[in-house]
Protein backbone atom coordinates (compact mmCIF):
# COMPACT_ATOMS: atom_id res chain seq x y z
CA UNK A 1 0.00 0.00 0.00
CA UNK A 2 1.46 3.72 -1.24
CA UNK A 3 2.20 5.55 2.00
CA UNK A 4 2.09 9.36 0.75
CA UNK A 5 3.69 10.56 4.06
CA UNK A 6 6.33 8.18 3.37
CA UNK A 7 9.99 9.30 2.10
CA UNK A 8 12.49 7.27 1.69
CA UNK A 9 16.52 8.27 1.30
CA UNK A 10 19.37 6.02 -0.03
CA UNK A 11 22.53 8.38 0.34
CA UNK A 12 25.98 6.84 1.97
CA UNK A 13 26.89 10.34 3.24
CA UNK A 14 25.20 10.59 7.03
CA UNK A 15 26.13 14.21 7.17
CA UNK A 16 23.16 14.23 3.76
CA UNK A 17 20.45 12.16 5.79
CA UNK A 18 20.93 14.89 9.08
CA UNK A 19 20.44 17.44 6.69
CA UNK A 20 17.40 16.28 5.08
CA UNK A 21 15.85 15.15 7.90
CA UNK A 22 16.33 18.45 9.61
CA UNK A 23 14.92 20.55 6.14
CA UNK A 24 11.77 17.79 6.66
CA UNK A 25 11.17 18.60 10.19
CA UNK A 26 10.79 22.07 8.96
CA UNK A 27 7.42 21.36 6.94
CA UNK A 28 4.44 21.46 8.81
CA UNK A 29 3.06 18.05 7.37
CA UNK A 30 3.61 14.90 8.89
CA UNK A 31 6.13 13.03 7.09
CA UNK A 32 7.98 9.67 7.68
CA UNK A 33 11.55 9.33 6.08
CA UNK A 34 13.43 6.07 5.98
CA UNK A 35 16.83 6.24 5.82
CA UNK A 36 19.45 3.40 4.11
CA UNK A 37 23.09 4.27 3.59
CA UNK A 38 23.25 2.08 0.52
CA UNK A 39 20.85 0.03 -1.90
CA UNK A 40 21.57 -3.33 -0.62
CA UNK A 41 19.90 -1.90 2.50
CA UNK A 42 16.82 -0.50 0.71
CA UNK A 43 16.24 -3.48 -1.14
CA UNK A 44 15.92 -5.54 1.68
CA UNK A 45 13.78 -3.52 3.06
CA UNK A 46 11.15 -3.42 -0.08
CA UNK A 47 11.48 -7.44 -0.23
CA UNK A 48 9.58 -7.84 2.76
CA UNK A 49 5.98 -8.57 2.14
CA UNK A 50 4.12 -5.98 4.33
CA UNK A 51 5.90 -2.98 3.57
CA UNK A 52 4.49 0.12 3.08
CA UNK A 53 5.27 2.01 -0.71
CA UNK A 54 7.15 5.36 -0.34
CA UNK A 55 5.34 8.23 -2.25
CA UNK A 56 8.99 9.61 -2.97
CA UNK A 57 12.31 8.09 -3.07
CA UNK A 58 15.36 10.67 -2.59
CA UNK A 59 18.71 8.67 -4.19
CA UNK A 60 22.61 9.74 -4.48
CA UNK A 61 23.70 8.86 -7.68
CA UNK A 62 27.35 7.97 -6.37
CA UNK A 63 26.09 4.97 -4.09
CA UNK A 64 28.84 2.40 -2.90
CA UNK A 65 29.37 -0.94 -4.57
CA UNK A 66 26.07 -0.15 -6.48
CA UNK A 67 25.03 3.18 -8.44
CA UNK A 68 22.02 5.00 -8.73
CA UNK A 69 21.24 3.86 -12.06
CA UNK A 70 21.93 0.08 -10.73
CA UNK A 71 20.14 0.39 -7.55
CA UNK A 72 16.90 1.90 -9.14
CA UNK A 73 16.36 -0.86 -11.99
CA UNK A 74 17.24 -3.87 -9.00
CA UNK A 75 14.06 -1.61 -6.60
CA UNK A 76 12.10 -1.84 -9.01
CA UNK A 77 12.06 -5.67 -9.81
CA UNK A 78 10.04 -5.57 -6.21
CA UNK A 79 6.03 -5.32 -6.66
CA UNK A 80 6.50 -3.93 -3.02
CA UNK A 81 8.42 -0.78 -4.64
CA UNK A 82 5.06 0.12 -6.26
CA UNK A 83 6.21 2.90 -8.47
CA UNK A 84 7.61 5.37 -6.46
CA UNK A 85 8.10 9.00 -7.47
CA UNK A 86 12.05 8.43 -8.14
CA UNK A 87 14.20 11.57 -7.39
CA UNK A 88 17.78 11.99 -7.87
CA UNK A 89 19.01 13.79 -5.17
CA UNK A 90 22.94 14.47 -5.68
CA UNK A 91 26.03 16.20 -5.34
CA UNK A 92 26.91 15.45 -9.52
CA UNK A 93 25.41 14.15 -12.17
CA UNK A 94 26.99 13.38 -15.19
CA UNK A 95 25.02 15.11 -17.89
CA UNK A 96 25.20 12.03 -20.04
CA UNK A 97 23.45 10.22 -17.43
CA UNK A 98 20.49 12.27 -17.53
CA UNK A 99 18.30 11.30 -19.88
CA UNK A 100 19.42 7.12 -19.47
CA UNK A 101 17.88 8.32 -16.00
CA UNK A 102 14.40 9.67 -17.15
CA UNK A 103 14.56 6.27 -19.07
CA UNK A 104 14.18 4.03 -16.36
CA UNK A 105 11.97 6.11 -14.29
CA UNK A 106 13.76 9.18 -12.56
CA UNK A 107 11.25 12.02 -12.55
CA UNK A 108 13.18 14.57 -11.13
CA UNK A 109 16.86 15.94 -9.87
CA UNK A 110 17.87 17.73 -7.24
CA UNK A 111 21.19 19.12 -6.74
CA UNK A 112 22.70 18.70 -2.85
CA UNK A 113 22.96 21.55 -0.86
CA UNK A 114 24.30 22.57 2.38
CA UNK A 115 21.36 25.07 3.26
CA UNK A 116 18.79 23.82 5.20
CA UNK A 117 16.30 26.42 4.32
CA UNK A 118 16.72 26.32 0.50
CA UNK A 119 16.32 22.24 0.98
CA UNK A 120 13.37 23.03 3.05
CA UNK A 121 12.07 25.29 0.30
CA UNK A 122 12.75 22.44 -2.52
CA UNK A 123 10.97 20.03 -0.69
CA UNK A 124 8.15 21.84 0.38
CA UNK A 125 7.03 22.86 -3.27
CA UNK A 126 7.75 18.97 -4.52
CA UNK A 127 5.59 17.77 -1.76
CA UNK A 128 2.79 20.76 -2.53
CA UNK A 129 3.04 19.40 -6.41
CA UNK A 130 2.00 16.00 -4.88
CA UNK A 131 2.64 12.62 -6.15
CA UNK A 132 2.52 12.17 -9.80
CA UNK A 133 0.10 9.17 -10.66
CA UNK A 134 2.05 6.49 -12.35
CA UNK A 135 1.01 3.95 -14.56
CA UNK A 136 1.96 0.15 -13.47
Amino acid sequence: MKDNNLLVMIDDDRDDHEIFSIALSELEKPIKLLSFSDCEQAISHFEKSNVDTPAFVFMDFTLPRTDGASCLLNLQKLSQFDHPCIIIYSGALPVPWISQLKAIGVEKFMKKTGSIPSLTEQLKDLLEDGVPVKEK
